[in-house]
């Protein structure tokens, strides 16, 4: 047989489904951007707060994916916990400090809410340290302390966002009867850690694709926007919470269908369950 034939037997390769995230450096500084005017302005609509939201959730994401890649395992959960843990610490610090009139609370700008994320962001960088160091536990991972102060930092930037998508502000006298004193806190908790730990736990493997795998962060970024807005509904009223949920639907719908296509497009083979009709 020659060559020619051989190589018209050769299956062709399934073209990947693409969509092109900014690289780790680049998304990072939109999200803190993005991140930083959202929360220093709450007095935006919750539709804008949602898509600050979002992309601080796939900056976490994205951070876990490149701090748990290099062997983590079944860390993976537990560093999407973390971000989150150092999220509350950080997000309600910055929330009592930043309510301080001293420091800007109660005006149309509020960045002393922003001590909270800094502060949470250096303990992350001290925390990678001691982890990375041999004298203390050794793990040698490289980049842990970058990914450790990023995680902090983003987790307490969802904290604040979300507490204000819901209440329509992060000012204490309002945040704690209604986000903490009501349980409302553990749900951004368990929701944001999702939208973080989730993606890289659900694509784990020597297949994962870095494009692939954040599809999941944004469209769980979509959910989270559908039942805060629920919240916000029930808070601020319907014009505040209809948009929020109405971008977390949009956002759902293109990215989960997005992540389907790119599994089916990428599988060796796909066998139908019935549940999920097979999309081409």
């Amino acid at each position: 047989m020659g060559e020619e034939e051989k190589a018209e037997e050769k299956p062709e390769e399934k073209e990947k489904f693409t969509l092109h995230f900014p690289n780790e450096n680049n998304l990072a500084i939109i999200a803190v951007i993005a991140g930083v005017i959202v929360s220093i302005l709450p007095v935006l609509p919750a539709f804008v707060k949602g898509i600050g939201a979002i992309l601080v959730i796939l900056w976490g994401a994205d951070s876990v994916r490149k701090t748990a890649r290099y062997g983590l395992g079944t860390g993976v959960p537990s560093i999407g916990v973390l971000a989150m843990g150092y999220g509350i610490v950080g997000g309600v610090t910055g929330i009592v400090i930043g309510s301080v009139p001293a420091l800007g609370g109660g005006g149309i700008v509020e960045p002393g809410v922003l001590v909270g994320v800094v502060a949470v962001g250096v303990v992350g960088y001290i925390s990678g340290i001691l982890a990375n160091n041999e004298k203390f536990i050794g793990m040698k991972i490289p980049g842990l302390e970058r990914g450790m102060a990023e995680l902090g930092m983003a987790g307490a930037l969802a904290v604040i966002i979300e507490s204000s998508m819901i209440a329509g502000t992060w000012n204490a006298a309002v945040v704690i009867p209604e986000i903490i004193e009501t349980g409302v806190i553990a749900l951004i908790f368990i929701l944001a850690a999702f939208g973080m730990l989730q993606p890289f736990n659900s694509c784990l493997g020597a297949d994962e694709r870095r494009g692939r795998t954040l599809l999941v962060s944004v469209e769980i970024g979509g959910l989270n926007c559908i039942i805060f807005g629920v919240l916000a509904s029930l808070i601020q009223g319907m014009a505040q919470g209809v948009p929020l949920i109405a971008l977390g639907a949009i956002t759902w719908v293109l990215f989960y269908s997005a992540y389907v296509r790119a599994c089916l497009n990428e599988a060796h083979s796909v066998v139908g369950t019935g549940l999920i009709k097979t999309m081409r």
